[in-house]
C-alpha cells in the first residue's frame, strides 16, 4: 500500500450501496485499502445485500432509506423512474446536503453511477468542500436505457459532465473513458484507476515455481454476468469442447450470484462458491488455470464494452491467473489484451470460432507458468495498485511521507 500520509483528508464517499454490500464496487475497497477508518464517512441510499462482506471499515455511515420497491425494474419502470427522479432524488439530495454539513469532509468523493449522479448534482455546491468524481461506468448503456428511458439516461450523462467540470479532481476507469471526459469537458487531468496488484500478490507471483498441474482444468468466473448472450454462446461451445478435452473441465463461479438456480447451470461440471474476503478470493483463484472475462461480442452495447473496464481482470492477474477473454474488437477488454500479453482473447463471433478458440485454450500446458513473466511485466507497467492509490490520494490532498520515514 502507499507510504503513510502525514495528513489524511476526511473523505465522504457517495454511492448507492452500503460499504458491506455485495453490490458495492470492488475497486472502491481496493482504492481505500489502508485508509484510516476514522477519516472515512460513507453515504448511501440502498441497504446492504443479505450476505455481507467485511473488508472495508468506515468511521461513520449515513443512510437515506430509499424504499426498495420503487427501484425501477421490468415492472412499471417508467412510473417508478419518474417517482425516483421527482420525489426520492430531491429528498435524498437534501439528506446528503445535511450529511455534508454534519460530517464536514475535506473531500466529497462521488462514484458517478445511477441515481447518485442526480443526487450529487442537486446536493453539492461549488462553495463546499473539495469534490472528486469517479467515472467507472456509463449510465447510458443498453440495459439502463431500456429501464430508465433515453431522456433520463441522457440527463444522468449530463449530470456526470456537470459534476466533472465542477470537480477539483476526477478519475476514469479506462483510456476510452478518459478520452470521453476530455472531449465533453476539456479536462486533461483525469487520473487513470482500475484494479491491480498488491505488493504481496506481486511477491507471491515472483516466487511462484512451475508446477506439474492438476488433473482438472479449472476455469474461474468472478462476479456478475453482464453480456449474457455472449456468455451463453461461450458456455455452449465450452460444453462441446470439454467432451474431447484430455482432462476434465470444471467451471467455478465466485461471487454468490446464485447462478446455480439458472437453467443453464450444470452441477456435473460447474461449481458455485460462497462469499470470500478480497484476499480469500485471490487465494481461491490460485487453484484455477484461466479466468474468464466476457464482454458483448456482437457490439450490441458498445457504450458498455468500450468504456467499462472489467474489475475481474485485475482480480485474476493478482492471483497469477491468465485471462480467457471474449469481446468485441472495440471493447476495452480487447484493447488492453492487445497491449499486454496477459492471456488469450477472441474478438470474432461464430460457433466454430468459439469452439476452436476454447479447444486451443484447453490444450495450453500450465498456462499460469506460461504467462507468468508477461503478467509480472503487466503488473509493474500498469497494474501496480500502490501507485494507483498514491495518485488518487495525492489528488485528494494527502501529503505523503517518504516510505520508511515518520
Amino acid at each position: 500500500m502507499p507510504p503513510p500520509p502525514a495528513h489524511h483528508p476526511k473523505i465522504l464517499f457517495v454511492n448507492e450501496f452500503a460499504p458491506d454490500s455485495l453490490l458495492v464496487a470492488d475497486l472502491s475497497r481496493q482504492l481505500l485499502l489502508g485508509y484510516p477508518a476514522d477519516r472515512l464517512a460513507w453515504w448511501h441510499w440502498r441497504p446492504g445485500a443479505q450476505r455481507e462482506v467485511r473488508d472495508l471499515q468506515v468511521g461513520s455511515r449515513h443512510f437515506w432509506p430509499l424504499p426498495e420497491k420503487w427501484v425501477p425494474n421490468r415492472k412499471f419502470a417508467a412510473l417508478k423512474s419518474a417517482v425516483m427522479e421527482r420525489v426520492f432524488v430531491p429528498l435524498a439530495a437534501r439528506h446528503l446536503r445535511r450529511t455534508i454539513a454534519e460530517v464536514k469532509p475535506d473531500v466529497v468523493w462521488v462514484l458517478a453511477f445511477s441515481w447518485p449522479i442526480l443526487i450529487a448534482r442537486n446536493a453539492i455546491r461549488k462553495s463546499g468542500p473539495r469534490l472528486h468524481v469517479s467515472l467507472w461506468d456509463m449510465p447510458d448503456t443498453r440495459p439502463q436505457r431500456k429501464t430508465l428511458g433515453d431522456a433520463r439516461t441522457c440527463r444522468m450523462l449530463d449530470g456526470i459532465y456537470q459534476l466533472i467540470r465542477q470537480a477539483d479532481s476526477c478519475d476514469g476507469i479506462s483510456p476510452a473513458v478518459m478520452e470521453e471526459i476530455a472531449a465533453k469537458t476539456e479536462r486533461r487531468d483525469v487520473i487513470p484507476v482500475h484494479s491491480g496488484f498488491e505488493p504481496h500478490h506481486l511477491r507471491a507471483l515472483e516466487a511462484m515455481s512451475p508446477g506439474g498441474g492438476e488433473d482438472v482444468i479449472r476455469l474461474a468466473y468472478v462476479g456478475t454476468i453482464i453480456s449474457e448472450k455472449t456468455f451463453l454462446a461461450l458456455l455452449a461451445a465450452l460444453n462441446k469442447v470439454r467432451a474431447t478435452s484430455p482432462r476434465p473441465v470444471v467451471l467455478e463461479f465466485f461471487g454468490a450470484r446464485n447462478y446455480r438456480s439458472r437453467p443453464w447451470f450444470d452441477p456435473q461440471w460447474m461449481v458455485e462458491h460462497g462469499i470470500f474476503s478480497d484476499q480469500g478470493l485471490v487465494e481461491s483463484l490460485q487453484r484455477c488455470e484461466w479466468g474468464i472475462v466476457v464482454m458483448d461480442l456482437e457490439g450490441e452495447d458498445l457504450r458498455y464494452s468500450r468504456f467499462s473496464f472489467p474489475n475481474k481482470i485485475g482480480t485474476y492477474l493478482s492471483a497469477g491467473v491468465p485471462v480467457l477473454g471474449v469481446g468485441h474488437p472495440q471493447s476495452c477488454l480487447t484493447e488492453i489484451m492487445q497491449r499486454h500479453r496477459m492471456g488469450r482473447c477472441l474478438s470474432e463471433g461464430g460457433e466454430a470460432a468459439l469452439e476452436k478458440f476454447l479447444s486451443d485454450i484447453l490444450k495450453t500446458p500450465q498456462p499460469r507458468s506460461f504467462f507468468r513473466d508477461d503478467i509480472l511485466q503487466c503488473a509493474r507497467a500498469e497494474f501496480n495498485a500502490t501507485e494507483i492509490r498514491q495518485r488518487l490520494w495525492t489528488a485528494w490532498g494527502a501529503r505523503l511521507l517518504e516510505a520508511g520515514k515518520t
